[in-house]
This record gives structure tokens, sequence and C-alpha cells, in this order.
């Protein structure tokens, strides 16, 4: 049960900060498309300035998989201690 809803909660999270971040995709993709066709411009910069801006996404993005995994985790060793025992 706690399994469950720690792998839910964390799909939830993944899918949320995908969807939220895609809103601000096509800004981001119109900056780095002005830069590659501005001549002498420096695309380094630019994509750092993209990384600065997405960097919000990272902390719920990977909690969220380590909630999976967690939950994961603890599905596996549930199903190994009900096989030990021999009940179904």
């Amino acid at each position: 049960m706690v399994a469950g809803l720690l792998y839910v909660v964390g799909l939830i999270a993944v899918l949320a900060t995908i969807v939220v971040a895609g809103f601000g995709a096509p800004g981001l993709i119109q900056m780095v498309n002005a830069s590659l066709d501005t001549p002498g411009s420096d695309l380094l910069a630019t994509l750092i300035d993209v990384a600065r801006l997405m960097q919000w996404a990272v902390l719920p993005f990977a909690g969220g998989l380590v909630l999976m995994g967690l939950g994961r985790i603890v599905m596996l060793l549930g199903a190994i201690n009900r096989a030990l025992r021999g009940n179904a």
C-alpha cells in the first residue's frame, strides 16, 4: 500500500514537472534559435542561460524519480518476503 503510494506520488511529481517545464520550452527554444541565427553570438552563454532558467525543474524531477525508485524497492522487498514465507 505504502509502496504503491510512493510510486504514484513520484510519478505525478515527474509528470507534473515535465508538463510545467514544457510550457516554458517554446520561449527557450526561440532564445537558442535566435542565438544560432545571430552571427558572432555566444552559444555557450545562451545554453548556460537556458540551463539556469530550467534549474528549478531538477529537484522535483529527481525527487519524483527517487520516490518512484523507493516505491519499486519496497514492492520488490515485499514480494521477496511473501515468496520466502510461502504465502501467495
